[in-house]
């Protein structure tokens, strides 16, 4: 017993010793994504989110506000259980009219490329085995990254985007209706955050 307590101590403290290192590499302020993001602000939040409580003009910050379902009608909120593949991601976009073809990057990822005048973004679609390991993916990655970078999960798709303020990041999701797709992730200092609301998964 205590060599096992041991093992779970110097795991702890090496656990501990990489958070650091991670801080120390990034100034805890998250990977920098060197990219601006296209055009989001003619979305009027107002439209898109509203208080814990379901009332108006909540504040976008993290646990003050969650998204407003009405802003999905016609969409399927109910949890995918189904395995999923990168053609149901490139369907939601093309019945939004919106038109963006995947490219493949290497094994289970994919990228998903939006651009005009204003900035390029190119997100990152892992298609996992189970919706376990998409969670885990997705969390891990957003930890990993650092604060600003968020995506979104449905079922066993993970889908990670760069770094951007959080009214940024809301605004883009809600554009291309992201939120409705799946579940809105968002990395702060210390966590990764969910934003309820719309699509729901646990």
């Amino acid at each position: 017993m205590k060599g096992a307590r041991a093992t779970l101590h110097r795991r702890l403290v090496a656990c501990a010793a990489l958070v650091v290192a991670t801080c120390s590499a990034v100034g805890c302020v998250g990977r920098p994504s060197n990219i601006d993001y296209p055009e989001a602000s003619g979305v009027d939040l107002d439209t898109v989110v509203v208080t814990p409580e379901g009332d108006e003009d909540p504040s976008i910050t993290l646990s003050e506000f969650k998204f407003d379902a009405g802003y999905c009608q016609g969409i399927d909120l109910h949890p995918q259980l189904q395995p999923l593949t990168y053609h149901d991601l490139t369907r939601f976009f093309a019945a939004r009219g919106v038109t963006v073809t995947p490219k493949k990057a290497r094994g289970n990822l994919w990228w998903y490329e939006f651009s005009d005048d204003e900035g390029s973004v190119r997100l990152r679609l892992a298609v996992l085995d189970s919706p376990d390991a998409a969670a885990k993916d997705l969390h891990e990655s957003l930890l990993s990254h650092g604060p600003g970078w968020w995506g979104v999960r449905r079922g066993n798709l993970a889908l990670l985007a760069p770094k951007a303020g959080l009214k940024e990041a809301v605004r883009f999701a809600a554009k291309y209706k992201l939120q409705c797709w799946g579940l809105f992730t968002y990395a702060g200092v210390d966590d990764a955050y969910v934003v309820g609301g719309a699509y729901t998964e646990w």
